[in-house]
Protein backbone atom coordinates (compact mmCIF):
# COMPACT_ATOMS: atom_id res chain seq x y z
CA UNK A 1 0.00 0.00 0.00
CA UNK A 2 2.76 2.40 0.81
CA UNK A 3 5.77 2.03 -1.39
CA UNK A 4 4.68 0.53 -4.68
CA UNK A 5 6.70 2.23 -7.40
CA UNK A 6 5.86 2.64 -11.04
CA UNK A 7 8.37 3.49 -13.70
CA UNK A 8 7.51 5.81 -16.53
CA UNK A 9 5.07 4.48 -19.09
CA UNK A 10 4.18 6.26 -22.28
CA UNK A 11 0.94 4.55 -23.19
CA UNK A 12 -2.18 6.30 -21.89
CA UNK A 13 -4.46 3.79 -20.19
CA UNK A 14 -6.89 6.31 -18.71
CA UNK A 15 -10.08 6.50 -20.79
CA UNK A 16 -9.94 9.37 -23.27
CA UNK A 17 -11.68 12.58 -22.34
CA UNK A 18 -11.42 15.92 -24.05
CA UNK A 19 -10.27 19.21 -22.61
CA UNK A 20 -12.75 21.27 -20.69
CA UNK A 21 -14.64 23.75 -22.82
CA UNK A 22 -15.04 27.39 -21.92
CA UNK A 23 -12.79 30.41 -21.47
CA UNK A 24 -9.18 29.72 -20.63
CA UNK A 25 -7.24 32.15 -18.53
CA UNK A 26 -3.50 32.26 -18.07
CA UNK A 27 -2.26 30.43 -14.97
CA UNK A 28 -1.85 32.59 -11.90
CA UNK A 29 1.59 34.10 -11.63
CA UNK A 30 3.16 32.26 -8.68
CA UNK A 31 4.56 34.67 -6.13
CA UNK A 32 7.17 33.35 -3.72
CA UNK A 33 8.89 34.28 -0.49
CA UNK A 34 10.57 30.94 0.16
CA UNK A 35 13.58 31.16 -2.14
CA UNK A 36 11.79 30.51 -5.40
CA UNK A 37 12.35 32.93 -8.27
CA UNK A 38 9.23 33.22 -10.40
CA UNK A 39 8.55 34.16 -14.00
CA UNK A 40 5.71 34.12 -16.48
CA UNK A 41 5.54 31.09 -18.77
CA UNK A 42 5.87 33.29 -21.87
CA UNK A 43 9.11 34.83 -20.63
CA UNK A 44 10.59 31.33 -20.35
CA UNK A 45 9.50 30.11 -23.78
CA UNK A 46 6.39 28.25 -22.63
CA UNK A 47 2.88 28.75 -24.04
CA UNK A 48 0.69 30.10 -21.22
CA UNK A 49 -2.51 29.12 -23.01
CA UNK A 50 -1.41 25.49 -23.05
CA UNK A 51 -0.87 25.61 -19.30
CA UNK A 52 -4.24 27.28 -18.86
CA UNK A 53 -5.75 24.36 -20.75
CA UNK A 54 -3.99 22.01 -18.35
CA UNK A 55 -5.56 23.78 -15.37
CA UNK A 56 -9.01 23.76 -16.94
CA UNK A 57 -8.79 20.09 -17.83
CA UNK A 58 -7.79 19.01 -14.32
CA UNK A 59 -10.47 21.16 -12.68
CA UNK A 60 -13.12 19.79 -15.03
CA UNK A 61 -12.12 16.21 -14.25
CA UNK A 62 -11.70 15.96 -10.45
CA UNK A 63 -11.78 12.16 -10.57
CA UNK A 64 -8.25 12.32 -11.96
CA UNK A 65 -7.21 12.91 -8.36
CA UNK A 66 -4.56 15.53 -9.10
CA UNK A 67 -3.72 17.62 -6.03
CA UNK A 68 -0.89 19.90 -7.18
CA UNK A 69 1.22 20.63 -10.26
CA UNK A 70 4.31 22.83 -10.25
CA UNK A 71 6.58 23.58 -13.20
CA UNK A 72 10.06 25.03 -13.06
CA UNK A 73 11.97 26.14 -16.12
CA UNK A 74 15.57 27.36 -16.03
CA UNK A 75 15.47 27.92 -12.29
CA UNK A 76 12.19 29.84 -12.25
CA UNK A 77 8.81 28.67 -11.05
CA UNK A 78 6.41 29.38 -13.91
CA UNK A 79 3.33 27.37 -12.97
CA UNK A 80 1.73 26.44 -9.65
CA UNK A 81 -1.80 25.13 -9.24
CA UNK A 82 -3.61 23.27 -6.44
CA UNK A 83 -6.75 21.17 -6.65
CA UNK A 84 -9.21 19.64 -4.19
CA UNK A 85 -9.53 15.90 -3.80
CA UNK A 86 -9.57 12.86 -1.55
CA UNK A 87 -6.30 12.25 0.25
CA UNK A 88 -4.56 9.90 2.66
CA UNK A 89 -1.84 10.12 5.25
CA UNK A 90 0.26 6.98 4.77
CA UNK A 91 -2.79 4.80 4.16
CA UNK A 92 -5.17 6.53 6.59
CA UNK A 93 -8.01 8.29 4.72
CA UNK A 94 -8.28 12.04 5.29
CA UNK A 95 -11.45 12.54 3.26
CA UNK A 96 -11.80 15.34 0.76
CA UNK A 97 -9.21 18.05 1.34
CA UNK A 98 -8.56 21.43 -0.18
CA UNK A 99 -4.92 21.45 -1.24
CA UNK A 100 -2.99 24.67 -0.79
CA UNK A 101 0.56 25.97 -0.79
CA UNK A 102 1.11 25.11 2.89
CA UNK A 103 -0.44 21.62 2.74
CA UNK A 104 1.75 18.67 3.63
CA UNK A 105 1.30 15.73 1.31
CA UNK A 106 2.52 12.14 1.19
CA UNK A 107 5.33 11.75 -1.32
CA UNK A 108 5.36 7.97 -0.78
CA UNK A 109 8.20 6.31 -2.68
CA UNK A 110 9.68 9.64 -3.72
CA UNK A 111 11.08 9.29 -0.19
CA UNK A 112 13.48 6.73 -1.67
CA UNK A 113 15.04 9.41 -3.87
CA UNK A 114 15.55 11.58 -0.78
CA UNK A 115 17.39 8.70 0.88
CA UNK A 116 19.55 8.49 -2.24
CA UNK A 117 20.48 12.14 -1.74
CA UNK A 118 21.46 11.42 1.87
CA UNK A 119 23.78 8.66 0.68
CA UNK A 120 25.48 11.15 -1.62
CA UNK A 121 25.91 13.59 1.24
CA UNK A 122 27.28 10.89 3.56
CA UNK A 123 29.81 9.95 0.88
CA UNK A 124 30.83 13.59 0.48
CA UNK A 125 31.17 13.94 4.26
CA UNK A 126 33.42 10.89 4.36
CA UNK A 127 31.03 8.98 6.61
CA UNK A 128 30.53 6.32 3.94
CA UNK A 129 33.80 5.41 2.26
CA UNK A 130 32.69 3.36 -0.72
CA UNK A 131 29.58 1.99 -2.38
CA UNK A 132 31.46 -1.25 -2.93
CA UNK A 133 31.63 -1.98 0.79
CA UNK A 134 29.74 -5.11 1.90
CA UNK A 135 26.41 -4.23 3.47
CA UNK A 136 26.95 -6.65 6.32
CA UNK A 137 29.88 -4.55 7.57
CA UNK A 138 27.24 -2.15 8.89
CA UNK A 139 25.24 -4.75 10.81
CA UNK A 140 27.53 -6.50 13.32
CA UNK A 141 24.51 -7.36 15.47
CA UNK A 142 23.68 -10.11 12.97
CA UNK A 143 26.87 -12.23 12.98
CA UNK A 144 24.93 -15.24 11.74
CA UNK A 145 24.23 -13.31 8.50
CA UNK A 146 27.84 -12.26 7.93
CA UNK A 147 28.54 -15.18 5.61
CA UNK A 148 30.65 -15.26 2.45
CA UNK A 149 27.60 -15.31 0.18
CA UNK A 150 25.98 -12.33 1.93
CA UNK A 151 29.22 -10.39 1.86
CA UNK A 152 28.83 -10.26 -1.91
CA UNK A 153 25.98 -7.81 -1.35
CA UNK A 154 27.30 -4.23 -1.50
CA UNK A 155 25.83 -0.79 -0.94
CA UNK A 156 25.85 -0.31 -4.72
CA UNK A 157 23.58 -3.33 -5.14
CA UNK A 158 21.24 -1.94 -2.49
CA UNK A 159 20.96 1.46 -4.19
CA UNK A 160 20.30 -0.11 -7.58
CA UNK A 161 17.85 -2.71 -6.21
CA UNK A 162 19.96 -5.51 -7.69
CA UNK A 163 20.56 -7.24 -4.35
CA UNK A 164 19.46 -10.68 -5.50
CA UNK A 165 17.46 -11.08 -2.28
CA UNK A 166 14.03 -12.64 -2.46
CA UNK A 167 11.38 -9.93 -2.18
CA UNK A 168 7.81 -9.70 -3.40
CA UNK A 169 5.61 -6.62 -3.37
CA UNK A 170 3.47 -7.83 -6.27
CA UNK A 171 0.66 -9.09 -4.06
CA UNK A 172 -1.78 -6.56 -2.50
CA UNK A 173 -0.55 -4.64 0.50
CA UNK A 174 -3.41 -6.09 2.49
CA UNK A 175 -1.84 -9.52 2.03
CA UNK A 176 0.65 -10.60 4.71
CA UNK A 177 2.61 -12.37 1.95
CA UNK A 178 3.68 -8.93 0.73
CA UNK A 179 7.25 -8.48 1.98
CA UNK A 180 6.70 -4.77 2.63
CA UNK A 181 3.97 -5.72 5.09
CA UNK A 182 6.12 -8.51 6.48
CA UNK A 183 8.94 -6.09 7.18
CA UNK A 184 6.74 -3.48 8.87
CA UNK A 185 5.16 -6.10 11.12
CA UNK A 186 8.43 -7.77 12.08
CA UNK A 187 10.05 -6.89 15.40
CA UNK A 188 13.43 -6.80 13.60
CA UNK A 189 12.66 -5.19 10.23
CA UNK A 190 16.29 -4.81 9.19
CA UNK A 191 17.03 -8.44 9.90
CA UNK A 192 13.88 -9.37 8.01
CA UNK A 193 15.29 -7.72 4.88
CA UNK A 194 18.87 -8.89 5.23
CA UNK A 195 17.95 -12.52 5.97
CA UNK A 196 15.95 -13.10 2.76
CA UNK A 197 17.35 -15.96 0.68
CA UNK A 198 19.11 -15.14 -2.59
CA UNK A 199 17.19 -15.81 -5.77
CA UNK A 200 19.95 -14.57 -8.10
CA UNK A 201 23.47 -13.21 -7.93
CA UNK A 202 23.84 -9.63 -6.62
CA UNK A 203 24.04 -7.27 -9.57
CA UNK A 204 22.48 -9.69 -12.03
CA UNK A 205 18.85 -8.59 -11.99
CA UNK A 206 16.63 -5.74 -10.86
CA UNK A 207 13.91 -6.51 -8.34
CA UNK A 208 11.91 -3.78 -6.67
CA UNK A 209 12.54 -3.96 -2.93
CA UNK A 210 11.42 -1.27 -0.51
CA UNK A 211 13.16 -3.04 2.33
CA UNK A 212 16.54 -2.19 0.85
CA UNK A 213 15.75 1.50 1.37
CA UNK A 214 15.23 0.91 5.08
CA UNK A 215 18.58 -0.86 5.16
CA UNK A 216 20.25 2.03 3.33
CA UNK A 217 18.75 4.58 5.72
CA UNK A 218 20.10 2.55 8.64
CA UNK A 219 23.56 2.59 7.03
CA UNK A 220 23.35 6.37 6.67
CA UNK A 221 22.40 6.98 10.26
CA UNK A 222 25.06 4.62 11.55
CA UNK A 223 27.63 6.31 9.35
CA UNK A 224 26.74 9.89 10.34
CA UNK A 225 25.96 8.95 13.96
CA UNK A 226 22.54 10.56 14.09
CA UNK A 227 19.00 9.63 13.03
CA UNK A 228 18.74 9.81 9.26
CA UNK A 229 15.79 12.22 9.45
CA UNK A 230 17.88 14.59 11.61
CA UNK A 231 20.73 14.37 9.11
CA UNK A 232 18.25 15.14 6.31
CA UNK A 233 17.06 18.26 8.11
CA UNK A 234 20.57 19.53 8.70
CA UNK A 235 22.26 18.68 5.41
CA UNK A 236 19.44 18.72 2.89
CA UNK A 237 16.28 20.46 4.02
CA UNK A 238 17.78 23.41 5.90
CA UNK A 239 19.93 24.55 2.92
CA UNK A 240 16.76 24.46 0.80
CA UNK A 241 14.84 26.56 3.33
CA UNK A 242 12.52 23.63 4.10
CA UNK A 243 11.33 23.96 7.69
CA UNK A 244 8.16 21.84 7.72
CA UNK A 245 8.76 18.12 7.32
CA UNK A 246 6.94 15.06 8.60
CA UNK A 247 8.26 11.48 8.67
CA UNK A 248 5.72 8.78 9.42
CA UNK A 249 5.89 5.10 10.23
CA UNK A 250 7.65 3.22 12.99
CA UNK A 251 9.93 0.35 12.07
CA UNK A 252 11.69 -0.54 15.32
CA UNK A 253 12.27 3.10 16.14
CA UNK A 254 12.92 4.33 12.59
CA UNK A 255 10.35 6.07 10.39
CA UNK A 256 9.67 4.59 6.99
CA UNK A 257 12.62 5.39 4.75
CA UNK A 258 10.89 3.94 1.72
CA UNK A 259 7.66 5.91 1.80
CA UNK A 260 7.12 7.90 4.99
CA UNK A 261 8.00 11.46 4.01
CA UNK A 262 5.42 14.27 3.84
CA UNK A 263 6.34 17.63 2.30
CA UNK A 264 4.74 20.72 0.82
CA UNK A 265 4.58 20.82 -2.96
CA UNK A 266 6.93 23.79 -3.25
CA UNK A 267 9.47 22.07 -1.05
CA UNK A 268 9.28 18.88 -3.06
CA UNK A 269 9.84 20.96 -6.20
CA UNK A 270 12.95 22.46 -4.58
CA UNK A 271 14.33 18.98 -4.08
CA UNK A 272 13.66 18.22 -7.72
CA UNK A 273 15.34 21.44 -8.78
CA UNK A 274 18.63 20.24 -7.31
CA UNK A 275 18.70 17.51 -9.93
CA UNK A 276 18.26 19.94 -12.80
CA UNK A 277 21.03 22.24 -11.61
CA UNK A 278 23.85 19.90 -10.62
CA UNK A 279 22.92 19.94 -6.93
CA UNK A 280 22.70 23.73 -6.60
CA UNK A 281 19.90 25.81 -5.10
CA UNK A 282 20.03 29.61 -5.34
CA UNK A 283 23.77 29.55 -5.92
CA UNK A 284 24.55 27.16 -3.07
CA UNK A 285 25.94 23.68 -3.66
CA UNK A 286 23.62 21.46 -1.62
CA UNK A 287 24.29 18.07 -3.22
CA UNK A 288 27.55 17.02 -4.84
CA UNK A 289 27.26 17.52 -8.60
CA UNK A 290 28.90 14.18 -9.33
CA UNK A 291 26.37 12.39 -7.11
CA UNK A 292 23.45 14.09 -8.86
CA UNK A 293 24.76 12.81 -12.18
CA UNK A 294 25.72 9.34 -10.96
CA UNK A 295 22.59 8.63 -8.94
CA UNK A 296 20.17 9.50 -11.76
CA UNK A 297 22.11 7.91 -14.61
CA UNK A 298 20.69 4.58 -15.75
CA UNK A 299 22.52 1.91 -13.75
CA UNK A 300 20.50 -1.13 -14.75
CA UNK A 301 18.60 -1.29 -18.06
CA UNK A 302 15.58 -3.50 -18.42
CA UNK A 303 12.55 -4.03 -20.60
CA UNK A 304 9.06 -2.90 -19.66
CA UNK A 305 8.10 -6.29 -18.27
CA UNK A 306 11.09 -6.48 -15.95
CA UNK A 307 10.98 -5.92 -12.23
CA UNK A 308 7.97 -4.62 -10.39
CA UNK A 309 6.42 -2.22 -12.87
CA UNK A 310 5.45 -4.22 -15.95
CA UNK A 311 4.02 -1.07 -17.55
CA UNK A 312 3.41 -1.02 -21.28
CA UNK A 313 4.84 1.50 -23.66
CA UNK A 314 8.55 1.46 -22.94
CA UNK A 315 10.57 2.60 -25.95
CA UNK A 316 11.65 -0.22 -28.23
CA UNK A 317 15.27 0.86 -27.96
CA UNK A 318 15.30 -0.25 -24.33
CA UNK A 319 16.46 3.12 -22.99
CA UNK A 320 14.73 2.57 -19.72
CA UNK A 321 15.92 1.42 -16.35
CA UNK A 322 16.73 2.10 -12.73
CA UNK A 323 19.29 4.37 -11.15
CA UNK A 324 20.06 4.81 -7.43
CA UNK A 325 16.50 5.01 -6.03
CA UNK A 326 15.54 6.99 -9.16
CA UNK A 327 13.95 5.82 -12.41
CA UNK A 328 15.39 6.58 -15.84
CA UNK A 329 13.47 6.80 -19.13
CA UNK A 330 14.13 8.06 -22.62
CA UNK A 331 10.99 8.07 -24.71
CA UNK A 332 9.86 9.40 -28.06
CA UNK A 333 7.68 12.49 -28.32
CA UNK A 334 6.72 14.89 -31.08
CA UNK A 335 9.70 17.00 -29.95
CA UNK A 336 12.13 14.11 -30.34
CA UNK A 337 13.58 11.82 -27.68
CA UNK A 338 13.04 13.27 -24.22
CA UNK A 339 15.09 12.13 -21.24
CA UNK A 340 13.35 11.89 -17.87
CA UNK A 341 15.02 11.23 -14.55
CA UNK A 342 12.10 10.60 -12.28
CA UNK A 343 11.30 10.20 -8.61
CA UNK A 344 8.16 8.09 -8.40
CA UNK A 345 5.67 7.37 -5.63
CA UNK A 346 2.45 5.46 -5.09
CA UNK A 347 -0.60 7.58 -5.90
CA UNK A 348 1.08 9.36 -8.84
CA UNK A 349 3.56 11.41 -6.84
CA UNK A 350 6.13 12.48 -9.42
CA UNK A 351 9.20 14.61 -9.91
CA UNK A 352 10.05 14.65 -13.61
CA UNK A 353 13.53 16.08 -14.16
CA UNK A 354 13.74 16.88 -17.88
CA UNK A 355 17.25 18.12 -18.74
CA UNK A 356 16.47 18.48 -22.45
CA UNK A 357 13.66 20.91 -21.65
CA UNK A 358 15.55 22.60 -18.78
CA UNK A 359 12.45 21.82 -16.75
CA UNK A 360 11.19 20.06 -13.62
CA UNK A 361 7.55 19.03 -13.32
CA UNK A 362 6.29 18.13 -9.84
CA UNK A 363 2.95 16.37 -9.40
CA UNK A 364 1.08 15.37 -6.25
CA UNK A 365 -1.98 13.19 -6.54
CA UNK A 366 -4.34 10.95 -4.61
CA UNK A 367 -4.53 7.88 -6.84
CA UNK A 368 -3.09 5.66 -4.13
CA UNK A 369 -2.92 1.95 -4.99
CA UNK A 370 -4.42 2.53 -8.43
CA UNK A 371 -2.05 0.40 -10.48
CA UNK A 372 -4.21 0.22 -13.61
CA UNK A 373 -5.66 3.38 -15.14
CA UNK A 374 -3.94 5.68 -12.67
CA UNK A 375 -0.49 4.39 -13.51
CA UNK A 376 -0.04 6.68 -16.50
CA UNK A 377 -1.58 9.87 -15.15
CA UNK A 378 1.73 11.66 -14.69
CA UNK A 379 3.05 10.88 -18.14
CA UNK A 380 -0.32 11.77 -19.64
CA UNK A 381 -0.14 15.26 -18.15
CA UNK A 382 3.43 15.55 -19.36
CA UNK A 383 2.68 14.33 -22.87
CA UNK A 384 -0.62 16.08 -23.55
CA UNK A 385 0.03 19.40 -21.86
CA UNK A 386 3.52 20.22 -20.62
CA UNK A 387 5.78 19.11 -23.46
CA UNK A 388 3.55 20.65 -26.19
CA UNK A 389 3.62 23.93 -24.25
CA UNK A 390 7.40 24.29 -24.62
CA UNK A 391 8.08 26.64 -27.53
CA UNK A 392 11.84 27.06 -27.44
CA UNK A 393 15.02 25.64 -26.01
CA UNK A 394 14.30 21.96 -26.59
CA UNK A 395 17.38 19.74 -26.70
CA UNK A 396 16.32 16.22 -27.57
CA UNK A 397 18.39 13.20 -26.74
CA UNK A 398 19.24 10.85 -23.92
CA UNK A 399 22.88 11.16 -22.84
CA UNK A 400 22.22 9.39 -19.56
CA UNK A 401 21.20 6.16 -21.27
Amino acid sequence: MRTYLHALAFVVLIPSRGLAQGPLTAPAFPSATDGWTTATPQSMGVDASRLAALTASVRAWPELGVHAILIERSGRLIYEEYFDGFDERWGTPRGRVSMARDSLHDVRSVTKSVISALVGLALADGAIKSLDQPVMDWFPEYPELNTPDRRRLTLRHVLGMTSGLQWDESVPYSDPKNDEIGMTRDSQPLRYVLSRPFTFQPGAQFNYNGGLVQVMAAVVQRAVKMPFQQYARARLFAPLGIDTVEWVGDLAGMPSAASGLRLRARDLAKFGSLYLHGGRWNGRQVLPADWVAQSTRRQFPFAAAAGRDRSAGTPADGSFGYSFFWWYSCYPTSRGLIEARTAVGNGQQRIFVLPGLDMVVTILSGRYNDFTTGNTLGTRLLREHVIPAVRSGVHAGCPGA
